[in-house]
């Protein structure tokens, strides 16, 4: 998803200055024991992307180009949040 996002962005000719995702999930108590939430955190510097820039890239990785989200899509509740500083 980091990836796809900071690719869209630069394509978009916006300034990145920093960029980090956190992520942390919950593990589903019965067998298979896999995720049942995941949480996304994303730090992004930058002087020029906004909210609504961010939104549509994450729309993007999450709908179209990031194999994972869609591998666990259906599957596994995703949560992200963001934020952008300068």
């Amino acid at each position: 998803m980091g990836s796809a996002i900071l690719t869209f962005l630069r394509k978009m000719k916006k300034t990145i200055t920093g960029f980090e995702i956190h992520s942390k999930g919950i593990r589903k108590e019965e067998h298979p024991t896999g995720f049942s939430t995941i949480f996304v955190e994303i730090e992004l510097k930058s002087p020029d992307v906004t909210e609504e820039d961010l939104n549509k890239v994450i729309k993007l990785s999450e709908d179209t180009y990031c194999p994972v989200w869609s591998m666990l899509k259906g599957n596994v509740e995703i949560n992200v949040k963001y934020k952008i500083t300068m």
